[in-house]
């Protein structure tokens, strides 16, 4: 269906050549677009490339530490680090040389309330990387914690900006990763041939945010329902020849359901018609994919 053909259809359906109020008909069309695509909506995809840094800490700091006395997380051949605390003290980065042992080469004050900041930069000593033993030293006279400690021996960039936190699981927004995102599919995550599968462990935050474990790396496809494109009506775009972005079936509805929005007001009698109408024939199609649907078989074995 073209716009045309939708804006002339609802037109009909007041027993009108055209509609008075352009803007009314838009609104209402993409309106009624977001309601009956939810009916059957299309999934696309998108690829995550799941690979966090790896992490040249030995010890386990996803939960928090404590600093009771001074605390210290050693690595070699590091180019930057990452680190959470909560409270105040002083961070030393030192090196190792021989004979002079640990020398400070930078430091950090820490400094939080409440919460856990995150502290995050680049191991350097005069400006370059240091291609030897390196450790954060946490010290200071209070109390403080500490948590996700990582120092990591590649970079992505030369801005501190892109080195990643350390956490237990990384958060993916589907949304900012696409440009036509709607809602997650259920599952999210899915099989596919040369892709890593996972059917749990994840999490999912806001309907929108996958959450993939820290040490479950892969590639992997998550699905997710598209967003159809606005209807819109311009002198750069001809009316006739734009086609609404939903299957055919599914646009037959739509005049029907921009109708009772259209003339809700002038002719809430005719509009209301239209609507139950709509909602008569939007029950038909959801019986239709709900027959269509697999259903789960067992044989005599209970297999």
């Amino acid at each position: 269906m073209t716009v045309l053909e939708l804006y002339n259809s609802v037109a009909q359906l007041g027993f009108e050549d055209s509609l008075e109020d352009e803007s009314r008909f838009l609104f209402s069309a993409n309106r009624a677009l977001l309601q009956v695509s939810a009916l059957r909506p299309a999934t696309s995809a998108c690829i995550i490339n799941h690979k966090p840094l790896e992490n040249k800490v030995r010890e386990s700091t996803f939960e928090p530490v404590e600093k009771t006395e001074d605390l210290y997380f050693t690595a070699e051949g590091v180019k930057s680090y990452y680190f959470e605390a909560d409270g105040d003290g002083m961070l030393y980065i030192e090196r190792y040389s021989e004979p002079s042992g640990w020398e400070v080469i930078g430091t950090v004050s820490l400094s939080s309330k409440q919460r856990f900041k995150a502290y995050k930069g680049f191991i350097k000593e005069g400006g370059e990387y240091i291609n030897a033993a390196v450790r954060l030293h946490f010290t200071g006279e209070y109390i403080y914690s500490v948590k996700n400690v990582a120092m990591y021996k590649y970079i992505y960039s030369a801005s501190a900006e892109d080195i990643p936190a350390y956490e237990p699981f990384t958060r993916y927004d589907i949304s900012t990763l696409t440009e036509d995102f709607l809602s997650l599919a259920t599952p999210p995550i899915v099989e596919s041939e040369g892709l890593s599968y996972l059917n749990q462990g994840y999490s999912v935050e806001n309907g929108r945010v996958i959450l993939l474990p820290y040490d479950a790396k892969g590639l992997y496809k998550v699905l997710y329902n598209h967003k159809p494109s606005p209807i819109v009506m311009s002198e750069e775009e001809d009316a006739a020849t734009v086609r609404i972005d939903l299957d055919e079936d599914l646009c037959a509805l739509l005049p029907i359901l921009v109708a009772s929005y259209v003339w809700v007001d002038d002719e809430p009698e005719k509009a209301n018609y239209y609507l139950n109408l709509y909602r008569e024939r939007a029950i038909d199609i959801e019986r239709r994919i709900f027959n269509a649907a697999p259903v789960p078989m067992k044989n005599k074995n209970g297999w």
